[in-house]
């Protein structure tokens, strides 16, 4: 962690235990102030809008309620989300206008699939660790994004690798290898997404390539071992899942 004064950690998970075994390890720390909040108030602390309710821990600089100060935020896969995509928001907003620095976030999570650590590295999170990682694995996470590291945990770097190098699918590839993934046809994903027969074979060879499949039962079968078929499918008249988004590059 910077040596020059202490940083301000603030947990926001779904996980009760997760939390109070995060405030353990990092608040032992006598550089480090650890508080336990919410995410609406973790939200509100990344959209520049003050400090959330709860309770600091540990440390030498422990204090009785949550410092409107946050340097890092330890977030859940969903939350970190939500909060990486405020975090966007207010970049937006205050573009321009010398606005101070969004946390950090790093997800801690059970979530360890491809699919998983590559939507939250797009969404825009500092840092990913599983929350079977040791004590020091997790002191170790914390400080490389602290350094301003993307952490990505060493058991996932495998997976991350294959993120950094397959070809990617559009969005609309996407929705098509979801519908695929639910036994759909041809003809029932043109009627559900609103597209043509052609279109949704088009689709369909152009995912067959990258994926490496030979038919589509083999290509849904690679999806879901890699994770790519937990979202449900995104279908006409309904609006589209913000999880599911088309890139062309590699996470930053």
């Amino acid at each position: 962690m910077p040596p020059a004064g202490p940083t301000y950690l603030q947990i926001v998970h779904d996980e009760y235990l997760t939390c109070a075994g995060c405030a353990a390890v990092l608040g032992s720390r006598p550089d480090a102030v650890v508080s336990i909040g919410s995410l609406g108030g973790a939200v509100a602390l990344m959209a520049g809008e003050g400090a959330a309710s709860g309770a600091a821990h540990g440390g030498a600089h422990a204090t009785a309620s949550v410092p409107d100060r946050c340097d890092l935020v330890i977030a859940d896969h969903t939350s970190a989300l939500a909060l990486a995509l405020t975090a966007r928001q207010a970049a937006r907003r205050h573009a321009g206008r010398g606005g101070g620095r969004c946390p950090r976030i790093l997800v801690l999570t059970a979530l360890d699939r491809e699919w998983d650590l590559r939507v939250a590295l797009e969404a825009g999170v500092h840092g990913y660790q599983l929350q079977r990682c040791r004590p020091e694995q997790l002191i170790e996470a914390v400080e490389a994004v602290m350094r301003g590291v993307q952490y990505v945990s060493p058991d996932l770097v495998p997976k991350l690798a294959r993120c950094l190098t397959q070809d990617r699918l559009t969005r609309r590839e996407m929705d098509v290898l979801l519908a695929m993934s639910t036994g759909a046809s041809n003809k029932d994903i043109s009627q559900r997404l609103g597209i043509t027969d052609a279109t949704v074979k088009t689709h369909v060879r152009a995912i067959l390539s990258k994926v490496g499949a030979g038919a589509r039962t083999e290509a849904v079968a690679i999806a879901a071992r890699s994770g790519l078929t937990s979202r449900p499918p995104h279908f006409a008249g309904q609006k589209a899942p913000v999880l599911i988004q088309a890139s062309t590059s590699a996470p930053n």
